[in-house]
């Protein structure tokens, strides 16, 4: 082997030589780290003190709900708000969302007096023995990440988050809006919503918002499947035209209690959905 041919297998072997100490190295910090955060999970007084605290304070798990729905008919998208949305579910998940917020009020009674717990711990930096070849400068600041690590954060705020998305009959949306709603908003709307006479809802806002929402489920796919199951026709005067002067109207109407579905919709032209209003013959 000549000595340019030496030079060249030196000179590539080099990199790989620095890769290699650079792991050696790392590795070797990385196991004097390990050893560290073991020493200090193992002899931290204030760890321990903090561990005993967890013992005694439980919370509860909290989900935070949300709400999406897509419109493919942009004046029912633009009609519509989120808090619509919101009230109309509400109707339906009391029950849960009620439980969620007992949770929540349990939550935020027992957390400020578990922080005032956590605050007078006081015994940072006692390890007992340390080798001599560690620094407490450095071992404190590892008992600090770990005890901030294991405290307990509940969830002390509930709230749901509500998306609308507006699309092309295909299903590319075009836009969207969104709003998060916080737990008084929350308990509020509820207390509105139970404020009722049978199935007639005092609070005329709250009544509105469910009834723009309950007539926005016909989205338009389901408008032209309707139109085509009928043939086009008016059901009651038989009138017909491809969509022209034909309206979608619900049997039963939603001011009594009707719902968007398609055993509850009809094709009727324009004069004869007028003249039936609100007009309900069926039990």
């Amino acid at each position: 082997m000549n000595e340019l041919t030496i030079i060249f297998t030196i000179l590539f072997l080099i990199p790989a030589i620095i890769v290699i100490l650079s792991l050696i190295v790392a590795s070797a910090k990385k196991s004097v780290r390990n050893q560290l955060y073991e020493f200090v999970k193992d002899n931290s007084q204030a760890l321990k003190n903090l561990r005993e605290l967890n013992k005694s304070f439980s919370f509860y798990d909290v989900f935070l709900p949300s709400e999406t729905h897509t419109y493919d008919n942009e004046i029912f998208y633009d009609s519509i708000s989120c808090r619509d949305y919101l009230i109309y579910q509400l109707q339906f998940k009391q029950k849960e969302v009620f439980e969620q917020c007992r949770r929540v009020s349990y939550n935020r009674k027992q957390y400020p007096i578990y922080k005032q717990k956590i605050s007078e711990i006081d015994c940072f930096g006692s390890f007992g023995t340390i080798p001599d070849k560690w620094n407490k400068v450095t071992l404190e600041s590892i008992e600090q990440e770990i005890f901030d690590h294991e405290i307990k954060r509940p969830t002390v705020d509930y709230t749901i988050s509500v998306a609308l998305y507006c699309s092309q009959i295909n299903g590319r949306i075009i836009t969207s809006k969104r709003e998060t709603f916080e737990y008084d908003t929350i308990k509020r709307l509820i207390n509105r919503i139970n404020d009722r006479s049978g199935y007639f809802y005092n609070d005329k806002d709250i009544w509105d918002a469910i009834c723009r929402v309950e007539r926005g489920k016909v989205s338009n796919k389901m408008r032209f499947s309707i139109y085509e199951r009928d043939g086009y026709r008016c059901r009651k005067c038989g009138r017909s035209g491809r969509y022209h002067d034909l309206e979608i109207d619900h049997i039963k109407p939603i001011a009594k209690g009707g719902k968007s579905v398609y055993s509850n919709l009809q094709t009727l032209c324009k004069r004869c959905n007028q003249e039936k209003g609100d007009t309900y013959y069926g039990n």
